[in-house]
């Protein structure tokens, strides 16, 4: 298989997503989005490499969005986690394939709580077909981990013990979600999975 499967080693950054959506739809523009965060520093960073940084891997995942996504995320506050995690799983195919086959198998199945080692018999079975995977360090391996833990935690799809929460998107949500591809309705647990 040539496709790459690449990981993420970014939290949620689900304050930075909403920033970021509600200049673009107030630009409409990702180039003047991008101008604007980082002259007005609106994500709050240290440093200038950092807001530049967070950007493109926020504004790399909003960009998965349809525009009429993008506005649910800056006026339903019920609907931003989910929308993080919708663009996460459409940037990264191997963070969409851990939700469908790790979280949705796990779910519908009633066993509700995720173990480290679900995460690396995953990476392990993947790392099989995509040879990028199998080249990755014991320490890189245990990051990623960290950080898809992390992801589903601050995404609310798990509580702090890594027990699965039963996701109710909202009906706005799910119209827009099919009106795409309905497949990614499954990477909620929950009446999807």
């Amino acid at each position: 298989m040539n496709e790459k499967l690449s990981l993420t080693l970014r939290p949620a950054l689900i304050h930075e997503s909403r920033v970021i959506a509600e200049q673009y739809i107030r630009l409409k523009d990702w180039d003047l989005v991008r101008e604007e965060v980082l002259a007005s520093n609106l994500l709050q960073a240290r440093t200038e490499s950092t807001s530049k940084t967070v950007y493109g891997e926020v504004s790399k995942r909003l960009k998965n969005l349809s525009d009429n996504e993008l506005a649910l995320m800056t006026k339903s506050d019920a609907d931003v986690k989910h929308l993080v995690w919708l663009a996460i799983c459409r940037q990264y195919p191997f963070t969409y394939q851990f939700a469908i086959e790790v979280l949705s198998e796990r779910y519908s199945n009633s066993h509700f709580q995720l173990y480290p080692e679900d995460y690396a018999s995953f990476l392990n079975a993947k790392a099989e077909w995509h040879s990028n995977l199998d080249k990755i360090t014991q320490q890189s391996r245990y990051k990623a981990q960290q950080i898809m833990f992390k992801m589903l935690t601050e995404c609310g799809l798990v509580d702090e013990s890594k027990v699965m929460i039963h996701q109710q998107i909202s009906k706005e949500l799910e119209t827009l979600i099919k009106q795409s591809n309905s497949d990614y309705l499954r990477i909620y647990p929950g009446d999807y999975s």
